[in-house]
C-alpha cells in the first residue's frame, strides 16, 4: 500500500484520524474541538503542510488535537516526536489559551477592568500578596455618594429658566 510508508514517517496521523472516525467527528468538527483550523487539522493528520514540507507541530496543537478526539495526549506526543512530559494532566480539560486570545479579552476592558487584571497577574507571577481592597479608594472622578436609606430624597437639580428677550 502507497499510504503505508506515509504513515511510518508520520503515525500521528492515523492515530489521529482513527480516533476522530470512532467518535464519528468530521475534520471540521474536531478541528473545532481542539481551537484548531480546518486546513491545521488536515496537517495533522496527513503529516504534511500545504508547501509539501513536513508538518512540525508545537505540543500544545498535539494535546489540544488529541483531546478533541478522546485520544491519548502522551501517545500523541510521542507519535509526533515530541516530548511525552509536556502533558500536564493536571491541566486535562481546560481550554489552551494563547496570547493572541489573552490580549483581544484585555483589550475588551476598562481601563481600571484592565489595570485589576494587571494587578492580579503580577500576584500571582511574582506570588506577592494583593493589596487588600479598600473601599475608601475611588479610581478617578468624584468621591461616589452613599445611599442612606434614613436621608430625606434629595432634591431635583433646578432647571435653567429659559431666556425671555
Amino acid at each position: 500500500m502507497a499510504g503505508g510508508d506515509e504513515h511510518s514517517s508520520w503515525p500521528l496521523g492515523p492515530f489521529l484520524n482513527e480516533a476522530r472516525i470512532a467518535r464519528k467527528l468530521t475534520q471540521k468538527a474536531a478541528a473545532a474541538r481542539a481551537n484548531l483550523s480546518r486546513t491545521a487539522w488536515q496537517q495533522l493528520e496527513s503529516g504534511q503542510r500545504a508547501d509539501g514540507n513536513p508538518v512540525r507541530p508545537k505540543a500544545t496543537t498535539v494535546i489540544a488535537a488529541a483531546m478533541a478526539v478522546d485520544a491519548d495526549p502522551t501517545r500523541a506526543l510521542e507519535l509526533a516526536g515530541l516530548d511525552p512530559s509536556a502533558f500536564e494532566p493536571s491541566r486535562a480539560g481546560r481550554p489552551a489559551t494563547s496570547f493572541a486570545e489573552a490580549r483581544a479579552l484585555l483589550a475588551q476592558l476598562t481601563e481600571p477592568q484592565r489595570r485589576a487584571v494587571i494587578d492580579l497577574l503580577r500576584t500571582i507571577v511574582h506570588d506577592t500578596p494583593a493589596e487588600p481592597f479598600r473601599e475608601d479608594t475611588t479610581l478617578s472622578g468624584p468621591e461616589p455618594t452613599r445611599w442612606d436609606p434614613t436621608a430625606p430624597p434629595a432634591e431635583p437639580p433646578a432647571r435653567p429658566e429659559p431666556d425671555s428677550d
